[in-house]
């Protein structure tokens, strides 16, 4: 656990409220993100705050093992998986990516790939979903992934070989050009990569978190 993420723990179990209000503000956007293009945008905000009610509710239940990062994606995860029960339905958005490609500067992948990669990406299983972007994009680790997921590690290693296989065979599934098909797939980790910069450019405008009590 991050030594800061510790301080900040311990001294909002004491009743330190500020110290509660910094650490959600230090992993609000990492949590804004993991709902990012899977729910609506108006929908991120909700679930984003309803994961740290979540947290503030139980502020006792986490004990420390692995990082504050993860566990606070563990609880996400469960907020996601109750929202689509209650809403009887689980429907991505279908592309998370702006009409306008002069609007993603510096982006590392040509946009029609990237657009491809995304669709290709919110076709999958929730689950696939999360564990190539916590992976990819979050870096947890695969004892944090077992943890998150309540499987062992060697679960995880075959959980994420199958979910990135899938996603290869659904980015194949639509690009019916050849060439084309074979230049997405080559690029498959630029393209992800540029997924991640268009969420956190977005995520620039979102709104931040309110403090827990």
């Amino acid at each position: 656990m991050d030594d800061h993420d510790r301080r900040l723990l311990e001294a909002w179990r004491s009743g330190e409220r500020k110290a509660g209000q910094e650490l959600v503000e230090r992993h609000y956007s990492a949590v804004y993100r993991f709902f990012f293009g899977k729910v609506r945008d108006a929908v991120c905000e909700d679930l984003s705050q309803q994961t740290f009610e979540v947290v503030c509710r139980r502020r006792d239940a986490y004990r420390g093992d692995g990082s504050f990062r993860a566990y606070l994606f563990g609880v996400a995860r469960f907020v996601l998986i109750g929202w689509a029960r209650r809403q009887r339905r689980f429907e991505p958005t279908e592309d998370s990516l702006p009409a306008d490609a002069d609007s993603l500067p510096g982006l590392l992948a040509d946009r029609e790939l990237v657009k491809i990669v995304a669709t290709a990406l919110r076709g999958l299983a929730l689950d696939d979903q999360l564990i190539i972007e916590l992976k990819d994009w979050e870096h947890l680790t695969q004892a944090e992934l077992a943890a998150l997921f309540e499987v062992p590690q060697a679960t995880v290693a075959r959980r994420l070989q199958r979910a990135r296989a899938r996603l290869r065979a659904a980015v194949e599934r639509l690009v019916e050009d050849p060439a084309l098909r074979d230049r997405t797939l080559r690029g498959l980790e630029s393209c992800m990569e540029s997924i991640r910069v268009e969420v956190d450019r977005r995520f620039g405008t979102a709104p931040r978190g309110q403090g827990p009590e």
